[in-house]
């Protein structure tokens, strides 16, 4: 399968590229790219800005709709990857582990996606979708209808609720996503406090 990285937003909350901010000297795009090695042949990662992420060694691609938000990052993937089924990654969740991302994908097969659901509700960005969904989401952006689970009622999904798996709390740890400075700044006092431990 195919693994794609998010990130084309505009990271207005946190003020500068999510993606490059670094935890533990490592940026949050490497730490996801190191990660998914060990599960995805090929890693893509959907930007609109490529000149920022030249230093890595994986393909960059610009969404076909620009301005569209991820529902726009997650149709182009869709186009571009060459796998049945292709999970998505938004950039700003650095602690994403392996497990989770090996129980959704055990859970693709007779599915159009499977997305994991936490207590602030359905996770999209952290999912796997397959190339079925590539006509609803066209239509959706076609009509500017932007939330990605705008099409959801025209496919079949898998959702996964993480409160009913017995490691629940390392799971939602691992789809944590750091919006704002406040939240980059906690994440690494937490983090220290871990290695202090």
């Amino acid at each position: 399968m195919t693994a794609i990285i998010l990130a084309g937003g505009k990271s207005s909350r946190m003020g500068r590229n999510k993606a490059l901010l670094k935890i533990e000297g490592t940026s949050f795009i490497e730490r996801q790219i190191a990660l998914l090695h060990e599960l995805f042949d090929d890693i893509i990662i959907s930007a609109n800005t490529p000149s920022e992420y030249a230093f890595l060694p994986i393909p960059v691609i610009k969404d076909l709709y620009p301005e569209k938000g991820p529902l726009g990052g997650i149709y182009t993937g869709l186009i571009e990857s060459s796998s049945p089924y292709t999970f998505f990654l938004a950039c700003d969740m650095p602690f994403v582990e392996l497990p989770l991302i090996r129980h959704l994908k055990g859970l693709t097969s007779g599915v159009d996606a499977v997305v994991p659901k936490s207590e602030r509700g359905l996770e999209p960005l952290h999912a796997f979708y397959s190339k079925k969904c590539i006509e609803p989401i066209k239509k959706a952006l076609d009509h500017s209808n932007l939330r990605i689970i705008s099409f959801f009622s025209e496919v079949s999904v898998k959702i996964v609720e993480l409160d009913s798996l017995s490691s629940s709390q390392t799971l939602k740890e691992s789809i944590t996503n750091l919006n704002t400075r406040d939240d980059y700044e906690s994440a690494k006092k937490r983090i220290g406090k871990r290695n202090l431990s």
